[in-house]
Parts: C-alpha cells; sequence; structure tokens
C-alpha cells in the first residue's frame, strides 16, 4: 500500500499551509503584540479613564444646578404673572418647532391628542403639563425634559393653557 494512496483515492500531500494564511496569522500576531505592549505601557488604565469621566460629569452638573440657580428668580416672577407673553411666545416657536407634526399646526391633534379640549386625560394643571412634556406618556409622548431648558418647558405650558 502506497503512502498516500487509501481505498484507490489518491490524497494529495501538503507541506505546509498556504502562503496567505501564513501572512493573515503573522499579521495578527503582530497586531496583537503592538496593541497588548500599547495599553500595557502607556499608563491607560479603565480605573484612571472612569475617574476622568466622573469629574467630568461632576463639573457638567455643577454647571447645570448653577444655571438653574439663576433661573430661579425667573422662575418666581412667572409664578406671580410677570413676563406671561414672553413665555407664551417662547411656548407657541417650541410648539412649532417640536410640537405640531403630532399635535398638528392649530393643535386640534392629528398622532397626538386634542390640546384645545377643557380637559386633558393626564390632568390640565401646569404640573400635570409640565409631567407630560417633560417626561412623557405612555403610548406616543416622547419626554422632552432633557432636551427643553426650563423657560422652554414653561412657556410650552403657558401656551397650552392660553389655547381655547
Amino acid at each position: 500500500m502506497a503512502g498516500n494512496d487509501y481505498d484507490g483515492i489518491k490524497y494529495r500531500e501538503e507541506k505546509g499551509s498556504p502562503l496567505i494564511f501564513r501572512l493573515l496569522l503573522g499579521g495578527l500576531l503582530l497586531w496583537g503584540v503592538c496593541f497588548m505592549g500599547y495599553y500595557l505601557f502607556s499608563g491607560w488604565s479603565s480605573g484612571k479613564e472612569f475617574a476622568e469621566k466622573q469629574k467630568l460629569e461632576a463639573a457638567k452638573s455643577a454647571e447645570f444646578e448653577q444655571k438653574e440657580k439663576a433661573a430661579a428668580p425667573g422662575k418666581a416672577a412667572s409664578a406671580k404673572g410677570g413676563d406671561v407673553a414672553d413665555y407664551i411666545a417662547t411656548g407657541k416657536k417650541v410648539f412649532t418647532e417640536r410640537c405640531v407634526a403630532c399635535h398638528g399646526a392649530d393643535a386640534k391633534g392629528g398622532i397626538g391628542p386634542d390640546l384645545t379640549r377643557a380637559e386633558y386625560k393626564f390632568g390640565k394643571t401646569e404640573a400635570a403639563i409640565l409631567e407630560s412634556i417633560t417626561n412623557g406618556r405612555p403610548g406616543g409622548m416622547p419626554g422632552f425634559g432633557k432636551e427643553l431648558g426650563h423657560e422652554q418647558l414653561e412657556g410650552v405650558v403657558k401656551y397650552l393653557l392660553s389655547l381655547k
């Protein structure tokens, strides 16, 4: 029986793997060594990166709190009725940009409900409307609390309450 002849079938004897496989393996090994070397010897660590991200988030949070504190006198003035017309104008602008697609240009509804009704499903108080706009509602109303500032949210609320 010959070395490469079994059951009448002749097998081709391979001397080594194809050149392309050896080149790919060599490239992969070289890349792996360089990648590991960079992260092992460059001083990078996930702990340092996490600490940097925490510092950045803390700075953003502090800046946001300062802006909220600075806006606090404006909140008090709006609650007393000062600059209501400005809030309504701001609210109308935001409504036109963000809400018309679902509630219609005249706020009579479309995909979203009619906002000119006497009562809303979740209440027609300032707090209820602000909650709906800020956090959204089940059934398709997205929350805009992270996208809109306090003045814009307050303006939309005042605008909706002014609709008849």
